[in-house]
């Protein structure tokens, strides 16, 4: 697989915002979740503990470790949930004997969305540390452009973003929910998110966007 070309060709489709996010996801020296079950130095989010996630997932059953199966996090703050199904994602993925190309399905059909921009850097970050640290733990050999499409996936899947069910275009027959790219949310701008819609074959990787209702 050449993932220069991917890297390169979606690089390009990226506006200069884009750019600056995909240059922030860097690796920690080890995870970095503040997910203890207590607030935020503000006192307004409460951040679930390792025990709450794990029994809420098994509560949910294997399908969520499905890699054809979309798990999204609605409120994802700095990645408890999508760090706890990821890592049992790639242990499904090395058992599978094809690692390098079952972990990009792994991480290709989990959706994250959080409000807090610093909150969400962090989340991206701490992917690609599980990523990295995955890798080296169990002696796996990839390319070394493999992270930076990785780096790719993680931009396009853990976004930035918000609920909003008090504008204008939220209202359908059924309250229908969709979400909205900051931070022009912020500002009143609510155009409705797409979510990416990879596809993934031996030889090539391509991704498009669909508008979707969430529920």
């Amino acid at each position: 697989m050449d993932y220069s070309d991917i890297v390169a060709r979606l690089k390009a489709s990226y506006t200069k915002e884009q750019l600056k996010y995909y240059d922030q996801i860097v690796e920690f020296d080890s995870l970095k979740l503040a997910s203890m079950g207590h607030n935020d130095v503000e006192g307004y989010q409460i951040f679930t503990p390792g025990f709450i996630v794990k029994d809420m997932c098994a509560a949910i059953g294997d399908d969520i470790f499905d890699f054809s199966k979309n798990v999204l996090e609605p409120t994802s703050g700095d990645g408890a949930f999508t760090i706890y199904i990821l890592n049992k994602r790639l242990e499904k993925a090395l058992a599978g004997g094809n690692f390098e190309l079952d972990s990009l399905r792994a991480l290709s059909t989990i959706y994250s969305i959080e409000m807090d921009g610093e909150l969400i850097v962090k989340q991206r970050n701490n992917i690609l540390t599980l990523f990295k640290l995955f890798v080296k733990e169990h002696n796996i050999e990839v390319p070394t452009e493999y992270f930076e499409f990785v780096k790719c996936m993680i931009l396009a899947n853990f976004m930035w973003a918000m609920f909003n069910s008090d504008n204008p275009i939220d209202a359908g027959l059924f309250g229908t929910e969709v979400a909205y790219k900051m931070p022009d949310a912020e500002k009143g701008k609510f155009k409705p998110l797409d979510m990416p819609v990879w596809e993934i074959s031996e030889n090539d990787i391509n991704m498009h966007e669909e508008g979707v209702d969430l529920w």
